[in-house]
């Protein structure tokens, strides 16, 4: 029994390193990192993300006046990720009959690490609403600062597509304009269900 806690602590602080190793990897070799990724088999990394994402929620609900618990917006999260995978899987079937067996493992492992930009924008958004807290004044400071985070959130933005195409190119093996299909397909259903998710007061903007 000590020995099983001893390896679970070594395996789950191996898989830490490589989380952060491989977030860094994300930024300035996106492409090369992203196909390593695919190939991934240690699901203690996509567990250690989860967790990541868990505090995210936990903190908003302490900083904001929310009407849900952060561990029923982390299941609703875990429902519009699964939903999001099996989506662009079971999709790409009907594209190209070639199917592999691990391509659903694939694709969790590498939509996983497409959250990173999520999850530190939303960090960031959460940050400020701390540190300087609406309404924020038309000053010249004030303007200079929403030009500042709209170019950040672009950045972020243009990341996150990037990683979210890498994802899908290298797990399910997909061309450039299949995706943009798929992209189109996901839009149609995602529209839609960010406003029923607004409505309920679960996400302004879902967490995906």
């Amino acid at each position: 029994m000590v020995f099983k806690k001893e390896q679970i602590l070594v395996n789950f602080i191996t898989s830490s390193i490589l989380v952060f190793r491989n977030f860094f990897f994300l930024i300035f070799y996106p492409y090369k990192t992203m196909r390593k990724i695919s190939l991934e088999k240690d699901y203690w990394q996509i567990l250690i993300i989860f967790f990541l994402v868990f505090l995210y929620f936990k903190l908003s609900y302490f900083l904001k006046d929310k009407p849900y618990r952060a561990s029923f917006t982390f299941f609703t999260f875990l429902v519009n990720f699964f939903l999001t995978a099996g989506f662009f899987y079971f999709l790409s079937k009907f594209i190209k009959k070639k199917d592999s067996v691990n391509s659903f493992k694939s694709l969790l492992f590498s939509l996983s690490y497409s959250l990173f930009p999520t999850l530190i924008w939303f960090e960031s958004v959460s940050l400020l609403y701390l540190i300087l807290p609406p309404p924020r004044t038309t000053s010249i400071l004030g303007i200079s600062f929403s030009i500042f985070f709209i170019a950040y959130s672009l950045s972020l933005l243009f990341w996150k597509l990037i990683l979210v195409f890498l994802a899908i190119r290298f797990s399910l093996r997909l061309s450039f304009y299949q995706i943009l299909y798929l992209w189109f397909l996901y839009l149609l259903w995602f529209i839609p269900y960010s406003i029923l998710l607004y409505q309920a007061k679960l996400f302004r903007l879902p967490f995906i």
